[in-house]
């Protein structure tokens, strides 16, 4: 017994160290199963400037190792400086880190956004792709792109799911989490950046790695997952996937690689962003992820389409990260909720100008139901809940035009 206390201690006071000495640390279930190397992910990558002649700059910095050679991962950076910003200081600007989703690739948009806004970020492509540039893109969210010759993995399913026996360099998430991580290294170096306030957020598959990462890189302030989640295997976009891998494979991949197993080690304030009836990740999945994280606050959008497009454009995420990195105050308001039988106690916090009660009644599949608002005159009150309502929550628009929600209820 006391030797097997002495382990425990030694494992944890380990893990200790290698936060205290990196700020990166993952989850304890999975200490000693991915061999990320967090003292090397934790510094700044090598790298090279392709083009800085433009307000957005373009680069390629040193990956993981693919198929025997070093990798290298093309991204883009922009910032007030590079649009031309006069007597920059050192620290000036937050950081952000911008994940993109399955079918993506680095966003020249989504840089330019960030920096006019006052950040500093970075957007990388995660499958071993470089962007074509934005004049032979069909829009400004076009991702045409092009195979680098030192790419890492394909963003595909084979190296998203069935590539579990081999070595994990095969594997796309081990490639992606590290870019992703190496990139944030990246941009705390830049003399313009301040280290302690940075944030990350990303859409659809995008997302789903901002959660694996929030669970491994305490060194960011907020982290805004959109559409993206955990439990996957319970209901999503890839039942096919899940039932061609088996059990055994399928609790391979979840310990491995789904959100439910880092983002209770996630130490940054997060904002889950998603739609009722996301074609891809299911209303309950998300938040069974959400509850898993200590400092959660819900976004739950009526009808949300799920695009990049549309997965950047909620003002909710600015609003949430500059509360959090620049103390400003455009994102406080909260809610107390109660059940009591069909009945629900509610208070939210702050002027309001819509609240409502959401639910739906549907037994379908969570992409298929049909949602209803039944619109609340006041901030705080008792509201019964309709005896058909098989998942519910209470939905509101604060005074600063956030959407926010309760937690969805009737899940479980």
């Amino acid at each position: 017994m006391k030797k097997t206390i002495i382990i425990g201690l030694s494992l944890f006071l380990l893990q200790g160290i290698v936060l205290a000495q990196s700020g990166l640390a993952l989850p304890t279930d999975l200490e000693g199963e991915i061999p990320w190397d967090l003292k090397t992910l934790s510094q700044a990558p090598d790298f090279e400037w392709l083009n800085q002649s433009d307000s957005v700059w373009s680069l390629n910095y040193t990956g993981e190792e693919y198929e025997g050679k070093i990798t290298k991962v093309f991204a883009y950076y922009a910032s007030p400086a590079t649009f031309g910003a006069e007597n920059v200081g050192s620290g000036d600007f937050p950081g952000i880190v911008l994940v993109h989703g399955g079918g993506g690739t680095a966003f020249q948009i989504w840089v330019k956004e960030w920096a006019i806004r006052g950040y500093a970020a970075i957007a990388m492509d995660l499958g071993g792709d470089q962007p074509l540039p934005s004049e032979q893109q069909d829009n400004p969210w076009g991702s045409k792109r092009t195979r680098m010759e030192a790419g890492g993995p394909n963003q595909d399913d084979v190296h998203k799911f069935y590539r579990l026996s081999e070595g994990f360099n095969e594997q796309w998430q081990y490639h992606s989490v590290s870019n992703i991580i190496r990139a944030h290294s990246l941009i705390r170096s830049f003399d313009e950046v301040n280290p302690e306030q940075t944030a990350i957020t990303g859409i659809s598959w995008g997302g789903y790695l901002t959660n694996l990462v929030a669970g491994v890189d305490q060194r960011f302030v907020a982290a805004v997952p959109v559409y993206g989640c955990g439990f996957l295997q319970e209901g999503s976009a890839w039942d096919k996937q899940f039932d061609s891998l088996g059990v055994t494979k399928t609790n391979r991949w979840v310990k491995l690689w789904d959100p439910s197993s880092y983002v209770g080690n996630a130490s940054a304030d997060m904002l889950f962003v998603n739609g009722t009836n996301d074609f891809a990740y299911f209303v309950e999945n998300w938040q069974k992820t959400a509850n898993l994280a200590k400092n959660a606050q819900f976004t739950l959008i009526p009808e949300m389409k799920h695009s990049h497009l549309h997965g950047a454009a909620p003002e909710e995420i600015y609003h949430f990260i500059s509360t959090k990195l620049e103390n400003k105050s455009e994102f406080i308001s909260s809610i107390k909720l109660k059940e009591k039988g069909d009945q629900a106690k509610y208070s939210i916090s702050h002027a309001l100008k819509e609240v409502y009660l959401a639910y739906t009644g549907d037994k379908k599949r969570s992409p298929d139901r049909e949602w209803k608002l039944i619109p609340l005159d006041k901030a705080k009150g008792t509201v019964s809940i309709p005896s058909d309502a098989k998942l519910w929550y209470i939905y509101w628009v604060d005074d600063s035009g956030n959407r926010r929600s309760s937690e969805v209820k009737g899940w479980e």
